[in-house]
């Protein structure tokens, strides 16, 4: 039985503070098999997580990457490996690219400062729930084009099938319902209306090997960027808060900047590590690090664990902000890595500005009261904040 024995990335005691435990791991028990969720290897050495990710002809994504299972698994592209998986990729990139990203730049910094604004003047504030938990769903319904009246709905729906899945199932598969009715109410009706600069648009006239998209398969693609960038964001948003709040000098550097370089962006990417980590199934007996591992084997590439291991990155524990290279995992990796990077450094980066122009030197109000929560994301859904002095 190894240290891995009873690990669960759900549950608070993995989540809260992880950093000794993963090294653990990584040391001790780099493939280990947890006995949770029926059984599962979690990869916590960089080396061994990048082999994997890379390889899906060993390691699989055509059986959902959620452990345990999302209520949906087969979906479009998340589910689908090389080299089928990367026609539908094809579709989204154009409208995904830096430039295409900040053109919505304008949108997501006026949504950013409406959610902050009511903080100016506050001696102390909950900065999660003000600001990084709904920002991040209001953007993304935003650019796929979501009417507002829906985005109520599908920001609680999209949270609760990433959240719950410990736990409360038939709310997870209720909630799974709701996201997939509006996200078929939303592409029917645009079926009926004129072609327009966006990424529905894109999806109604790309092809896959000679063929126009089903609506199915659009709306697979719609909840998938909406798993992806809803939680993640999110968490990289609240993470890195917390991390300026804990550091004042960090706080003072990238206040001096005016801006956030985006080598402070990748660290503060990798130092969160929003996508903790992301399911696999073993499609022939292979090995990693000297472990077996067989065929329908389930592995969690623990991409959080492979961002602090210390034959990658000098002082890992530590966020260097001018850290080169930097090939972290914070994105994952892969023919499946985030296909929306350039949208969420977006956000990241415009949140994190405008929250450091309008809110003086910040700490900490209650560290004991930081909470903390896990899944394939992880990250921070109370942070409470103090102006200094």
């Amino acid at each position: 039985m190894g240290i891995a024995s009873d690990y669960d990335h759900f549950a608070p005691e993995f989540v809260t503070d992880p950093y000794a435990y993963w090294k653990s791991l990584r040391e001790q028990d780099p493939v280990g098999r947890s006995d949770k969720y029926g059984g599962f290897n979690v990869i916590s050495r960089y080396a061994d997580v990048v082999e994997a990710a890379g390889d899906p002809e060993r390691f699989s994504s055509t059986d959902g990457d959620g452990i345990p299972p999302l209520p949906m698994i087969g979906m479009i592209p998340i589910d689908v490996d090389p080299p089928q998986q990367k026609k539908f990729r094809d579709i989204l990139n154009p409208a995904l690219t830096v430039n295409q990203a900040a053109k919505h730049e304008d949108r997501i910094r006026a949504l950013a400062i409406s959610l902050i604004e009511p903080l100016v003047g506050q001696p102390r504030f909950d900065a999660a729930a003000a600001v990084a938990v709904p920002l991040s769903p209001r953007a993304t319904l935003g650019f796929i084009g979501f009417p507002e009246e829906d985005w109520e709905l599908m920001e609680k729906a999209t949270n609760d099938v990433t959240r719950l899945r410990g736990g409360d199932l038939e709310r997870v598969m209720e909630a799974g319902g709701e996201m997939m009715g509006s996200a078929i109410k939303l592409v029917e009706a645009r079926r009926k209306e004129a072609e327009r600069d966006d990424l529905i648009s894109l999806m109604f006239s790309g092809e896959i090997d000679g063929r126009k998209l089903e609506d199915w398969e659009c709306v697979q693609m719609i909840a998938v960027l909406l798993f992806g960038a809803v939680d993640t964001t999110a968490s990289a948003i609240a993470g890195s808060l917390f991390y300026l709040a804990t550091h004042p000098e960090a706080q003072a550097e990238l206040r001096a900047a005016g801006t956030i370089p985006n080598l402070a962006l990748e660290e503060l990417v990798r130092w969160t590590s929003p996508i903790q980590a992301l399911g696999r199934t073993v499609k022939r007996d292979t090995e990693l690090s000297g472990c077996p591992l067989h065929a329908g084997d389930r592995v969690l590439l623990h991409w959080g664990a492979g961002n602090r291991d210390e034959s990658v990155f000098e002082e890992p524990d530590v966020c260097r902000f001018d850290r080169k290279p930097n090939k972290h995992l914070g994105f994952g990796m892969g023919p499946h890595r985030c296909v929306g990077v350039h949208l969420g450094k977006l956000m990241l980066r415009v949140t994190l500005e405008e929250f450091l122009k309008r809110i003086p030197e910040f700490e900490l109000a209650a560290p004991d009261e930081v909470e903390w929560v896990g899944g394939e994301a992880r990250g921070i859904r109370k942070l409470e904040l103090q102006l200094v002095g």
